[in-house]
Order: C-alpha cells, then structure tokens, then sequence
C-alpha cells in the first residue's frame, strides 16, 4: 500500500478533497462548514497538516490513510491474540488480504482511516465490557468520534456499539441473573463522553442531513443492496451468478443467526458461564443485528439510501470479527478440526487472491484515472520534444478527469497548460483525453491518436487542424 500510495496517478474523490477543503481554515474544516460529502472532516485535516510538513506529493497526502493502515492492522491482531494461533493468524490474514478494504489506505479518503479508528473503538469498547476502567471507556469513544469524523457513515456503528453495551448488560443482569436493570446507574460512566462526542458531531451532522439527499447509495433494500456489496467484497469482487449471489446471502445471514440462536437459548437455560466466556461473540453478534436494523430505519426516517460499494465497506471488517469469534467457538467443540480446515482454507484463498488481484495502479471505484498522471507526462513530453510548441496548450476532456488534472496543474506548477474545466471539448482543442468508447463516437479524420491506455479505457490525441 505504501509503494501503490508513492506511484499510482490521484483520483478524482482525492482531488475534489484537496482543491476544494483542505485549504480551508481549521475552524472551518472541523465545523463542516463546506459541507459536501465529499469533505471527510478528519481526512482533509490530517491532509492539510501532512501538506504542511511534507509537500503535496501523493505519498504525503496519502499517509495519514497509511498510518490508520498500521493502525487497522494492529487492533485486528488484538481482538484475536488470546485465540488459538491457527484463529489469530488466519483471522488477521482475512483482514489484511481483504482487498476492496486494504485499497482504500493507499487513498487520500477517509474510508480506510474510519476503518482503523473503528477497529480501535470496538477493540476497547471489548476490553471495557471486560473490566470496566477509564482508559478503555475514553479510548472506545475516542476511537468511534475520528471513526465518524473520517466518515460519517461510522456513526451507525458508533450507535449500534452503545445499543450493544446495553443489550448485554440487559440479557446479563435482568434475563439471566434476573436482578434489576438500572439503565441510568448502567450508563452514568458513558454521559460525559457521550456529550461531548455529540457536541463535537451535532453541527456536522446537522449541516449533512440539512443540505445533502443522502443519495449516494442503492435504493433497492438491504440486502439487495448493502448485503450484495458485502458479499462482493468479501469475494474479492469476483462476478458469480444470481443463484449463487443468493446462496451466499444465505450463508452470511446463518453466521449471524446462529449465534443469535445460541445467546437465546443460553438465556432460557440461564448460562452465566456462556455470557462470560462468549463476550466478544456476544458483542459481535448485536453489532451485525442492530448496524442492519439502523441503516434501514435511516433509509425509513431521513430517506439515506443504503450503503454499497465503499460506503459499506466497513462492514467487512466486521463480518470477519463476527466469523472470526463464531469459529473461535466452535473451536473448542466437536467441530474443533473442521473450524480449522475452514478457517485455515479461507484465509490461504483471500491470500492467494490478493496477491493475484493486486492492483497497484489503480483503484477499483477509480480506475479511470489510472493514466492520468501518465498522460500528463506524456503531454510535457511531447511539448518539450516540439521545442516548447505551443507554449500554452488547451486541453479538452471528459469533466471526470477535471479534478485530477487540475490538482497536477497546481501542485506540478503545469503552467503550460491551459484552463481545465467541466465544459467538454472543443474543436480548437490541441489534445483531447476522453474515455475510449467517446473518440469511437467522433469523426476521427482530424484527429492523431497519441497514446491509448487500455487499463483505463481512456485515449490521448491530437487535433492536426492546430497543431503540425
């Protein structure tokens, strides 16, 4: 990640966030006072910071995502290091091999630094049910505030976690012991952070939900949408049938349900030892119910759409944890060999996958802009070859490509080059960067093709009517 984060070409999600946020004020960044989605808070101030100490380079601008790599990977090895080494060491390979997730820490986007802030909140908000003290209370507040202020998607798993706390206690305290339940006596550690967790989110929060329509996602249910993605992103992207998209749907539903179906039956035999041995499955379980059970209340209540592609990709981290901890139990049942063949299996696949799909020029929900740092290259190139002819250069392209090359324009001082915006093309244009499917549409008489760059279906060429 860190070699792909020093070569490959910015994206266009990357570049929005720098031109636009990361040269606002402070005050500015952390109120969301420019409010597009866009705008990951604590991603555009960690860039603004990184900007200031190391340049603009794409390694610079990219490493606070690569530090919350290191991050991610240090807490998915401490949720599982007290496990059997077979689980620990299969568990954290799932986690580092998932590659639709590890992709975007080599981003300068807040989905992956929210991914490594959520893993830090969910390890000790374990380690606190546990034993309860105040650094592991502070530390699972903290983690899930920069969590929610890399994305704000991170507040439902934030929400969720405080319903799990109490779900826990609740089926602990009052359906197993059968003492009194005091809600406020319960929580009365959690309100000070709490507050000031929502003070620190009320303004943001309050600004997205009043100017955006949430729309940034699938409109067709839950599990045709958000189970889908998970599943596709397990799988490393791998396209299957319907049939088989179903079966999996099944399958994913069952690691959850059977725990569920063991917590319900050790409540009727009240088993206090299974509710103290099984925490952490315990925890995992409701947290994979109650995330669900938000996300379509928000698309119910606040009309969200629901989570595909990278905005649900922090549920793959966790549907991990949960098969991690399902398979930790049974681990010391009958089923004790087939847990570690399945287990073991698992993670030599995603290994395997990873290295084979490995992409480190491009990414997936970006892969258009692969070449466009190259083309740029190639552009200078060429101007420098033709003895600095012309010495201003106009550039026509798809409005897609606009944010990147523009961030290049600023930050590589291209003043050869001329103004890139949204308007199209022109037929005064010197060069065109379009989508290859676009010059197929074109009368392609005046034109010269340059260089076509066939991993992102895009082509460079030139107008021979304004240029020799």
């Amino acid at each position: 990640m860190f070699y792909k984060a020093y070569i490959s070409s910015f994206t266009h999600d990357e570049s929005v966030t720098y031109l636009g946020f990361v040269h606002d004020s402070f005050m500015d960044i952390i109120s969301f006072s420019n409010w597009y989605t866009n705008n990951h808070i604590l991603n555009t101030l960690f860039i603004k910071y990184s900007e200031l100490l190391f340049g603009n380079s794409e390694i610079a601008l990219r490493l606070p995502n690569l530090l919350l790599l290191v991050v991610y990977m240090f807490y998915g090895y401490q949720l599982f290091k007290d496990s059997k080494p077979f689980l620990t060491i299969s568990v954290f390979t799932l986690l580092i091999t998932s590659l639709s997730l590890i992709d975007l820490f080599s981003l300068a986007r807040g989905y992956g630094m929210s991914c490594g802030f959520m893993l830090m909140s969910l390890y000790h908000f374990m380690a606190y049910s546990k034993v309860p003290n105040k650094k592991d209370l502070i530390l699972f507040h903290f983690g899930a505030l920069l969590a929610s202020l890399s994305s704000f998607t991170m507040v439902t798993f934030y929400v969720a976690l405080l319903m799990v706390y109490n779900v826990q206690l609740f089926i602990s305290i009052k359906l197993v012991q059968g003492e009194k339940f005091r809600f406020f006596q319960i929580n009365k550690g959690h309100i000070i952070p709490l507050i000031l967790v929502a003070a620190v989110l009320f303004e943001p929060l309050r600004r997205v939900i009043s100017n955006s329509d949430l729309n940034f996602g699938g409109k067709n249910g839950f599990y045709q949408d958000t189970v889908h993605s998970l599943i596709f992103n397990v799988f490393h992207g791998a396209s299957m049938p319907a049939e088989i998209f179903l079966l999996f749907q099944f399958l994913f539903t069952v690691v959850v349900l059977i725990p569920l179906v063991l917590i319900l039956v050790k409540i009727y035999q009240k088993q206090t030892t299974f509710f103290t041995e099984q925490r952490a499955l315990i925890t995992s379980t409701l947290l994979m119910i109650l995330i669900p059970v938000i996300i379509i209340m928000q698309h119910i209540i606040l009309k969200s759409d629901y989570p595909i592609s990278r905005f649900s990709v922090f549920l793959v981290p966790l549907f991990i944890i949960q098969f991690g901890f399902l398979i930790n139990y049974f681990s010391v049942t009958e089923f004790k060999k087939t847990s570690i063949i399945i287990m073991v299996g698992l993670s030599l696949v995603s290994a395997v996958s990873f290295v084979n799909k490995a992409d480190l020029e491009s990414s997936a929900e970006w892969k258009y802009d692969a070449n466009t740092k190259n083309m740029l290259q190639t552009l200078d190139s060429l101007r420098i070859q033709n003895g600095n002819n012309p010495l201003h250069i106009s550039l026509g392209i798809n409005w897609q490509f606009e944010p990147t090359i523009n961030y290049y324009k600023e930050t590589k001082n291209l003043d050869w080059l001329g103004t890139i915006d949204r308007d199209g093309i022109s037929d005064a244009d010197d060069f065109m960067y379009l989508f290859y499917r676009e010059f197929q549409t074109m009368n392609t008489e005046n034109y010269e093709v340059v260089k076509a760059y066939e991993n992102s279906g895009t082509i460079l060429i030139k107008n021979k009517s304004s240029l020799p």
